[in-house]
């Protein structure tokens, strides 16, 4: 899959909610909704360039939402360092009030989505935040991270994962999804954690779990 950002992308510098100065990249869409994007491990590569990031942005944009992609704390421009997924929900507080304030303090549905520790990380500052309706985890970390957290939420969840994915368990998936108030939309594509092969699938697959979030 090529990419290529959309006209009217712009990089940013905002505020985590300790203090930090953070780098992002905003890209305009309807005032009413607006989602962001959680990237996966720091230590590992991960940043705001991931191919799947990359993917899921491009599905939230051309369903018409803004956009809020950033990196996390000590990764490119980003100020601090990593802080174990512990001190990153903060960062994802912070993108959250600047999505919310670059889309005039009052949108309709405010969403985040994750891959992989951005899933977790993403997942808990959401789980915090009652103004978030919509949560989509990319690949969720199950067999090394708790996703209790999800039962907290206020808004829709969805959920995509890799049949082969090294870090996920069909069977923990499955009891996560149950574990819920409300039945999760899940899709499980062929894949392993990185979706290297199938990242159109991937983008199809958002796109409908963004349509069924949406939907009355």
């Amino acid at each position: 899959m090529a990419f290529r950002l959309p006209r009217g992308t712009r990089l940013i510098r905002f505020p985590s909610a300790d203090g930090l100065q953070l780098e992002g990249r905003l890209t305009p869409g309807s005032a009413e909704q607006g989602v962001v994007l959680c990237h996966p491990h720091p230590l590992y590569g991960g940043s705001m360039l991931t191919p799947v990031i990359l993917t899921v942005e491009a599905a939230f944009h051309a369903a018409g939402w803004t956009t809020l992609a950033f990196n996390f704390r000590g990764v490119g421009a980003s100020e601090g360092s990593h802080g174990e997924g512990k001190t990153e929900v903060a960062d994802v507080a912070g993108a959250l009030a600047h999505l919310r304030g670059a889309l005039g303090g009052a949108p309709r549905t405010v969403a985040v989505a994750g891959y992989s520790f951005g899933s977790h990380v993403g997942g808990r500052a959401a789980a915090a935040d009652p103004g978030v309706g919509f949560y989509l985890g990319v690949a969720p970390v199950v067999l090394r991270y708790d996703y209790g957290f999800l039962r907290e939420l206020r808004g829709r969840v969805a959920l995509i994962a890799g049949a082969r994915d090294e870090y996920s368990d069909a069977a923990r998936l499955e009891a996560l999804a149950a574990s819920l108030a409300a039945r999760p939309w899940l899709r499980v594509l062929d894949a392993d954690h990185f979706f290297a092969e199938v990242l159109d699938d991937l983008g199809a697959a958002c796109g409908e779990a963004i349509a069924w979030a949406t939907a009355p």
